[in-house]
């Protein structure tokens, strides 16, 4: 970016009441608020790129923290977020805004702040950006600082799905002490007061701690029936044949609740069909077994909804099962046809609240979908591929699929 000059004519008498806390703290709030052509057309700057946008908030606000201390302006004073009780350093680390970030740092201020709030509670909490993290480890941010929830950063970020930020403790072990870190995890979870996001289980479950770092493992049946419980299974095949204490992996477990399940659950039943999906070790007879059996279990009393089921996992199985050869595609077609039915029934007595399909991209969408309809497209999609009907599985097999679908038969040599 060409360099640009900053005019801060407009404002120059609020910045001289700087150390009116309550001045300030409404001039930050406002320029915080302001679009980026009102904010870029008050200091003077006219012309710019849209790629030049964040840099040059950045300098906007790096400027003018300098201007505001020089003037007596307090920078630990608490006036933004919610019940404004967070700093302006907690507020541009969440921002996104490195020089700023650094500017206050060295203006003086505490980078170990803590509100003790239930989410982002201190500014390493707030930062998303793992350059900003660094430097505020480095100033004294205590990444074992804990908020309202006993929540780590670490446990704060890998629960929120900040996947870089989580990261970020992985490649720095050497620096970090990794084992409190994946102790507090683990004490968050099986406290259940933390939900996990749904997709950062399998990083939850297989700590890519990287080789020569002495960590103890944290997974154990008390950690999968946590996760269990709240509806939530790991989505890598990495985790699922994790091995436990016990010798049985964690697929296997899964499997062993499921069938020790007293009542169905749509949360659970799409899961286990999701990890089904993910390759052959995870569709055994067992396993087919195990879910047609589930389908069969007595409907709850009421069933509390989870927040919608992403929409994610029936793309991923979708594609998972297009590609199978015919004869065991077959036999999923055969599974789908009995859940499809079995939804059908779920919902006419359950209602639709507890079947709804979240798409992450457009998470307000009004138009949603739910479980049997997308169960339904999937069907009708994989039958095209082998050439049966949507009602496949209804009426008599014929003869010829009869032997590939129902029994163990060797895939190499088949001509497909």
């Amino acid at each position: 970016m060409s360099a640009v000059t900053l005019h801060f004519e407009n404002i120059q008498g609020r910045i001289a009441r700087a150390r009116e806390l309550s001045e300030t703290r409404d001039l930050l709030a406002e320029l915080l608020a302001m679009s980026d052509f009102r904010l870029f057309s008050l200091f003077g700057v006219t012309r710019y790129s849209p790629q030049d946008v964040h840099n040059l908030r950045d300098r906007i606000f790096s400027r003018l923290v300098l201007e505001l201390t020089r003037n007596g302006w307090n920078c630990d004073s608490a006036s933004f977020g919610i019940g404004r009780r967070d700093t302006l350093l907690m507020e541009v680390a969440r921002r996104g805004l490195p020089l700023t970030v650094t500017r206050l740092l060295e203006m003086g201020a505490n980078a170990d702040y803590n509100t003790q709030g239930y989410g982002d509670s201190t500014a390493l909490m707030a930062a998303r950006d793992p350059e900003i993290m660094k430097k505020l480890i480095r100033y004294g941010a205590n990444p074992m600082g804990l908020n309202a929830y006993g929540q780590m950063d670490f446990t704060y970020k890998l629960l929120r799905g900040f996947v870089p930020g989580a990261r970020f403790y992985f490649y720095n072990t050497g620096k970090i002490p990794f084992q409190p870190l994946l102790n507090n995890l683990r004490e968050c979870l099986l406290s259940r007061e933390s939900v996990p996001y749904d997709s950062m289980y399998p990083l939850c479950l297989l700590p890519v701690v990287p080789s020569g770092v002495p960590y103890r493992n944290i997974i154990d049946k008390r950690l999968i029936d946590a996760m269990f419980d709240k509806q939530f299974f790991p989505s890598s095949s990495e985790a699922l044949s994790f091995h436990l204490k016990e010798g049985l992996s964690v697929w296997n477990y899964l499997r062993f609740r499921m069938g020790d399940a007293i009542s169905v659950s749509p949360a659970h039943f799409v899961a286990f069909l999701s990890c089904m999906a993910r390759g052959e070790a995870f569709s055994t007879p067992a396993d087919f077994s195990c879910i047609e059996s589930y389908l069969e279990k007595p409907l709850p009393r009421e069933v509390l909804p989870r927040g919608g089921i992403s929409k994610s996992l029936f793309i991923h199985m979708l594609f998972s099962l297009a590609n199978l050869p015919p004869p065991r595609l077959l036999r999923w077609l055969l599974l789908l046809g009995r859940a499809v039915r079995r939804v059908a029934l779920w919902m006419d007595i359950l209602g639709e609240e507890a079947f709804q399909v979240v798409n992450a991209v457009f998470p307000t969408a009004r138009k949603s979908s739910h479980v049997l309809q997308e169960l339904s497209l999937m069907q009708s999609l994989l039958s095209m591929r082998v050439n049966v009907t949507d009602s496949f599985g209804e009426f008599r097999i014929p003869e010829e699929l009869r032997a590939p679908v129902l029994t163990e038969m060797p895939l190499e040599g088949m001509e497909i």
